[in-house]
This record gives C-alpha cells, structure tokens and sequence, in this order.
C-alpha cells in the first residue's frame, strides 16, 4: 500500500453506548440516557475511501445513517461487528502527517 493510499483512508472512530437508569422525580419513573459503555472503549479502524463517501466522495457525515452502517465494515474488529447495544460512529480523512 503507497502513502497515497494510505492518505485516503478513512477513519471510523466507534463508540459503544449502554442505557443506565437515571435518578428522577417520582412520576419519572423508568428513565433513562445513554452513556458511554462500561465495558468497552472507543476504536478506531481506517476504511478504503470509498467504504466511507457518498457517490461524490464526500465523507459520510459524523453519527449519520450511513457512518453508523460502517460498524459493519470487515475492517471493524469483531466486537464492533457483534455489538447489539446504541451506538454512534464518527469520520475522519487520515491525514497521516506526523
């Protein structure tokens, strides 16, 4: 792989949620937000460009429909690929400049 394709990677940064009750009022009784899960930490894996962009290789906007389907991607390790818990992914163009 060149240095050019490297640089048009992108980067899917994944993060695992879980929902935790919440302290309320009394007649709010089951409430509940999201959070970030417990048990696992952010990852990130970079993606082939055209994995990540839109017909016009925009790059798929962050925590949108299509970014959230990247969780799927084969370069996603398999705990992202098995997570059945919420969810939210962001992009970002590789750089690799450092």
């Amino acid at each position: 792989m060149s240095e050019t394709d490297v640089e048009e990677d992108i980067l899917v940064q994944f993060h695992p949620q879980q929902w935790v009750e919440t302290p309320g009022k009394a007649h709010e009784s089951g409430r509940r937000q999201l959070t970030d899960a417990e048990e696992r930490d952010p990852v990130t894996f970079p993606v082939p460009r055209e994995d990540a962009t839109d017909s016009e290789r925009n790059v798929y906007p962050d925590e949108s429909y299509e970014a959230n389907r990247l969780q799927d991607h084969p370069a996603a390790p398999d705990w992202v690929n098995d997570w059945d818990g919420p969810y939210f992914v962001l992009t970002a163009v590789n750089s690799d400049e450092s």
